[in-house]
């Protein structure tokens, strides 16, 4: 069930059209690791008459005593994962070949995919969140994982997704930006159904019941604006009208995956 909840995630919105961490400006990598434990960052790339949806994740691993465990960013679920002789069972991808503690393949029915260690601590810590409004006061959030997803028909890009996952009230909350089209840094108007040029920012979370009495906020007034998109990096802040007409902004900086 993990497995298909994380995979649907990522890819369906790019197929139905057809997508505190690194401090620099080259992504974070690891080598000769002791063991799996860490966290990782997975692509996964599908292709089909032209057509190119590729999907990235992160999760992380805890191997202790020869048992496997293994963190979701999208659920913050814990699964435990089981090594074979064809190799680790219970990742998104399947069953993925270990390459060496520091990388695993994969390639099936999904796609070709391949995780990568960016760190040695078992920790999500793909950048920050601040988010401000009456109902939700001032949040702060360090705690972030991060996926991302795009498509791209003949090399060109119809579609960006950057979902970052944190906890609040105890329960993973979804920050969600879509883009119509390529997203890069620039202003963008907020729509909930949004055009080429557009986008849609959308909070979703169970944490989100007691303050606004809701588990889930999409914005159609408002802008997004993106100040950074580098390999590393997508920074950028938002203003927006929550349902009652009250302001909510805020502003992030998120480690790609």
């Amino acid at each position: 069930m993990m497995r298909t909840n994380l995979v649907a995630a990522l890819l369906l919105p790019s197929l139905l059209l057809t997508g505190c961490g690194g401090a620099g400006e080259t992504p974070r990598s690891t080598s000769n690791s002791a063991n799996l434990t860490g966290l990782w960052r997975l692509q996964l790339t599908t292709s089909q008459s032209g057509m190119t949806a590729e999907s990235h994740s992160s999760f992380h691993v805890t191997e202790s005593g020869g048992v496997l465990n293994m963190v979701a960013c999208d659920n913050r679920e814990q699964i435990k994962l089981q090594k074979t002789a064809s190799g680790i069972e219970g990742l998104p991808i399947g069953t993925a070949k270990v390459v060496n503690n520091d990388t695993l393949t994969a390639q099936n029915d999904l796609g070709k995919s391949k995780a990568t260690k960016m760190a040695t601590t078992a920790k999500f810590d793909m950048g920050t969140l601040q988010l401000s409004s009456p109902q939700l006061g001032t949040q702060n959030f360090s705690d972030l994982c991060v996926q991302s997803s795009d498509a791209r028909v003949l090399g060109v890009a119809t579609q960006d997704n950057f979902i970052a996952t944190t906890l609040f009230n105890g329960k993973p909350l979804l920050f969600d930006i879509l883009t119509i089209g390529n997203l890069t840094v620039g202003t963008y108007k907020l729509s909930s159904a949004p055009a080429v040029g557009e986008a849609t920012l959308r909070l979703q979370g169970d944490g989100l019941k007691t303050p606004l009495n809701r588990t889930e906020l999409s914005f159609d007034k408002g802008t997004l604006t993106i100040t950074q998109d580098s390999p590393v990096w997508l920074k950028g802040s938002f203003s927006a009208t929550m349902p009652n007409g009250s302001a909510l902004t805020g502003n992030f900086s998120l480690e790609k995956p």
